[in-house]
């Protein structure tokens, strides 16, 4: 099987391309570069009866295990044999040299494969790693050159990185001629991430529909809208609203518990009403739902968020242990597919695709410790307050991300997320106000089109948070009512229908009750009545006609005309 590189363009969509390269990670701020430790390779053996499969086997292993010189030999073992995996072996055999420093050698490697094998399907990967490794020596690259659509985006944010004004200009004209509709959308994604006035000003461009005014694309217009805007309201703002839908069918996934907090089926249509903005609406579906049904499709995905911004080093190496301990239970088979995800300054990191092995999580996990450092902008109330910005920012490029990728996603924060300094006084004036609104709207329309619920969970023991936060929960409805407090996690948790845990040390346990949320659910499906505004805030109140029984779901939308 071919690993693929996953393009993990900002911001994007489904699994982002469909996958081409184990080795690129999704990082905010340098979003394809970087080795992602390709756990549970052994799975992509080409040719599993060839001759040489064992030593490809081999190879792998040595590559999951760090052991780079090793798999230099191997591969090249393997390519002078000349068997059926030749191909794949020269593409992991660069890979190994790219990881020993050796970029000209991996550089060779590749120019190769190209020679020998040109139907390859592993020339995309080799293509990938060229990229990365001119960009990280400071090479030119051309995204211009690359026939691959994935390739050329690849090659457009290794550009972003290191001659902006260059890229910029690369992205405007993708925007302005007849390149595809995927291909915009993720340059646009890339061009979100430009620091310079030239980008921001391209953006802006975009979101006032001034790119190609004589073929005007409302939903392009609105997704760069959505970019401009920031938790603290320096970009300037636009006309769009955050969010272009053209399907108003409203999809929520409502847990039912009884008195002591288990789950509960078994329940019917007849026994549920929902209401929007106190107003009852026909359900158009409801139907029950399990993870653990086998061939679920699609299936549900856990996320755990190993917070390298946040948590103090002490803490972040107890929780390292407590993530072992979890990963070796059951004879290290988890519940659900899982993905383990790494928040650092450079932001959210996808490690690996979700899996169910927890062998090939510790691989992963150990993988990802290694070179974690505190970083001295983060330290002090200056620090605590750039920390809010970069988790915060991270969390929306993650869940817009995923928004095209179907499925429940069961988003577990561990760790008690970031601090919030909360002057209503400091909040400034009207405009000010609005980019906060804006912002607001624009992460929950996120979160709830990737349909993902989070969780906060903190093991630690004889710990409480308090029950501050709670005054934020109940959604806000016009610009008059904002406040920073409005974006604390605990907060999010609870309007995504997810669970804050804390006070216990056993993280297992505490995982478990985060999963036992998808062991039996039902998904309800209702239309959503018209907006009178851009961004109208709706709530969402879900009844059970049992006694004993509540409904826990997301608690409110913001809705467009």
């Amino acid at each position: 099987m071919n690993t693929r590189i996953m393009f993990c363009s900002a911001f994007l969509i489904a699994q982002l391309c469909a996958p081409i390269a184990g080795h690129a990670q999704f990082t905010q701020g340098q979003y394809f570069l970087g080795g992602l430790t390709p756990a549970g390779m052994e799975d992509t053996l080409a040719a599993a009866g060839a001759p040489d499969s064992k030593a490809f086997a081999d190879g792998t292993r040595a590559i999951n295990e760090g052991r780079w010189a090793d798999a230099v030999a191997i591969f090249s073992n393997v390519v002078q044999q000349r068997s059926a995996n030749a191909d794949g072996a020269l593409y992991w055999k660069a890979y190994a040299e790219n990881k020993l420093g050796e970029a000209q050698p991996a550089l060779d490697t590749c120019g190769e494969l190209r020679r020998d094998f040109p139907s390859s399907r592993w020339i995309d990967e080799c293509g990938a790693l060229e990229i990365e490794i001119r960009a990280k020596n400071n090479q030119q690259v051309q995204p211009k050159a690359e026939p691959d659509e994935n390739l050329k985006l690849l090659a457009l944010n290794a550009m972003m990185q290191k001659d902006e004004s260059r890229a910029v200009g690369e992205i405007q004209e993708i925007l302005q001629n007849s390149s595809s509709e995927n291909l915009k959308e993720k340059a646009v994604f890339i061009l979100a991430q430009g620091r310079s006035n030239q980008a921001q000003s391209l953006l802006e461009q975009l979101a006032m529909g001034k790119i190609n005014p004589a073929h005007p694309d409302p939903v392009l217009q609105a997704k760069a809208a959505r970019l401009l805007h920031n938790p603290d309201g320096k970009p300037s703002g636009s006309p769009y609203p955050a969010s272009v839908s053209r399907n108003r069918t409203m999809t929520l996934d409502v847990v039912v518990t009884d008195k002591a907090g288990a789950p509960v089926g078994g329940l019917q249509p007849s026994d549920f009403k929902l209401l929007d903005n106190q107003q009852p609406q026909n359900l158009v579906s409801v139907q029950a739902a399990s993870a653990m049904t086998p061939n679920a499709d699609p299936p549900v995905e856990v996320f755990l968020v190993y917070d390298a911004i946040n948590m103090p080093f002490t803490y972040r190496a107890n929780q390292r242990q407590l993530l072992v301990d979890y990963f070796n239970q059951n004879n290290k088979v988890l519940d659900l597919p899982t993905s383990l995800l790494v928040l650092t300054n450079k932001g959210i990191s996808e490690q690996n695709r979700p899996t169910r092995d927890g062998a090939a999580l510790l691989r992963v996990l150990d993988a990802s410790y290694a070179g974690l450092m505190q970083i001295k902008s983060y330290e002090g109330i200056d620090g605590a307050s750039l920390r809010e910005e970069d988790s915060l920012k991270a969390l929306s490029v993650f869940a817009l991300q995923q928004s095209k990728r179907p499925g429940r996603k069961l988003f577990i924060w561990l760790g008690s997320g970031w601090s919030i300094y909360s002057n209503p006084i400091s909040i400034g004036g009207t405009k000010q106000r609005q980019h906060i609104y804006n912002y607001i709207a624009s992460l929950s329309t996120a979160l709830r089109e990737a349909r993902m619920t989070l969780y906060d969970v903190m093991p630690v023991s004889g710990v409480s948070r308090g029950d501050n936060y709670m005054q934020y929960v109940k959604g806000v409805r016009d610009i008059n009512h904002v406040d920073i407090g409005d974006l604390y996690l605990p907060v999010l948790v609870i309007q995504t229908g997810g669970q804050n845990l804390i006070g216990s040390s056993d993280l297992a346990s505490q995982i478990k009750s985060c999963i036992a949320d998808a062991k039996t659910y039902y998904v309800l499906t209702y239309n959503q009545p018209p907006a009178a505004h851009p961004d109208e805030y709706h709530d969402i109140v879900v009844k059970v006609d049992k006694p004993g029984l509540k409904a826990r779901t997301r608690t409110g939308y913001y809705s467009q005309p």
